[in-house]
């Protein structure tokens, strides 16, 4: 009995030795403002590992070079810290994400312009917050740089939050993520802007809830956006400036109120719903403009009996329901047609293999399977939508 009970307290010791070891290998680790830069990026490289914290445990701290944040952490404060970023050589960026996950609560992040710049020709240019998977809670940020970008990530949602931008509030390459209970202030709320390049990647998935943007030139400009638009309030104030432009876009704006005081409040998909919401723009200027959709015979051939035809959509949104005819001698054939999506460029899609054709096959008695007949295929043929242009909606052609 007493070997077992010896056994027993081995055990219990090690087991205590090691959650102990453990936690101390695993540990938080906290800044205060005599804490450099170099111990935050050797706890980064040796210690941090996936969950633990950065916890910021002072009222203010100044960074004087760029963090790199490499791993799954928190980053946070208890006590409201004002991080003020002091650009040095070449360093254009506040944090460089590259973990997979990483959350940012609880901060005040204070961008300035001041150092020499990465291009310098640019001005003063600087990212915020750049990554992969960042969500932002309860987080300030502010930027006074002439090119700046306050948010740029991939992934990731911004709850409760303030971003007050000199330039750019949050830019959009490939965003998959929600804004909730936030504000954005900024020369450009939501933009796929970015200086220096003209074909980027621009998607926004996600929904705006309970927020506002106050912005000068447009309020939210995305080429392709799926989400809702809730309870939220856009504004913008510069001259030709709309709320909102989306020309590929599906979803619902609800609830909300899109002031433009120079332009149009909403330029937007027609596939985008719009109810129970307040839209005001210039005098004179429309308070919405539809991008449209646009069917085209793209091919139509026969073989043998058969009358093969695809429709396309050229537009910028997703057709409703139509009827195609098909009229050879004194027969009309009708056949329904389903909603087709718009082709959507490459460099605005992430697939650029979105199908946004629609094929049907029309079998024809065998005698007018002939030369002599004269063949019109007609899209769009009794219930009639807006398109960009009808005047491609007739295809003819003789066997």
């Amino acid at each position: 009995m007493l070997n077992f009970k010896k056994i027993l307290m081995i055990l219990f010791f090690l087991v205590y030795l090691f959650l102990v070891l453990n936690s101390v290998s695993s540990a938080d680790y906290y800044v205060n403002e005599d804490t450099s830069h170099e111990n935050i990026t050797n706890w980064m490289k040796n210690r941090a590992k996936t969950g633990d914290s950065l916890i910021f445990n002072t009222s203010k701290y100044n960074l004087t070079n760029r963090l790199d944040i490499s791993k799954s952490i928190t980053i946070k404060s208890y006590k409201n810290t004002h991080i003020d970023f002091i650009q040095e050589d070449e360093v254009y960026r506040m944090f460089k994400i590259t973990g997979k996950n990483v959350l940012i609560s609880g901060l005040t992040l204070n961008h300035y312009g001041n150092g020499n710049m990465l291009y310098p020709e640019d001005g003063e240019f600087g990212t915020t917050i750049s990554g992969s998977r960042v969500d932002l809670k309860n987080t300030v940020i502010n930027t006074n740089l002439i090119y700046g970008v306050s948010v740029s990530i991939l992934k990731g949602n911004i709850v409760n939050c303030t971003i007050n931008s000199k330039f750019q509030g949050i830019v959009v390459f490939k965003w998959k993520g929600n804004i909730i209970n936030s504000r954005i202030n900024a020369k450009q709320g939501i933009t796929n802007r970015v200086v220096g390049s003209n074909n980027v990647v621009d998607y926004w998935y996600g929904d705006m809830v309970n927020s506002g943007i106050v912005s000068g030139k447009n309020g939210m400009e995305v080429t392709l956006w799926r989400g809702n638009i809730i309870n939220s309030t856009i504004r913008t104030n510069d001259s030709k400036s709309s709320g909102i432009i989306i020309k590929y876009g599906e979803g619902r704006i609800h609830g909300s109120k899109i002031i433009s005081k120079n332009g149009h409040a909403i330029k937007i998909s027609d596939s985008v719903r719009i109810t129970n919401s307040s839209l005001s723009s210039r005098k004179g200027f429309s308070k919405t403009i539809r991008y449209l959709p646009d069917l085209k015979i793209h091919e139509a051939f026969m073989s043998r009996r058969t009358c093969h035809i695809t429709v396309s959509n050229i537009g910028s949104s997703t057709s409703k329901p139509v009827k195609l005819g098909l009229r050879v001698g004194k027969i009309l054939k009708i056949v329904p047609i389903k909603s087709i999506r718009p082709f959507i460029p490459q460099e605005h899609s992430p697939n650029s293999l979105m199908k946004n054709t629609a094929k049907v096959k029309i079998t024809l008695p065998k005698k007018y399977a002939s030369e002599k007949y004269f063949k019109t295929v007609k899209v769009d043929y009794y219930n009639k939508i807006k398109e960009t242009n009808k005047k491609n909606n007739v295809f003819r052609f003789k066997l």
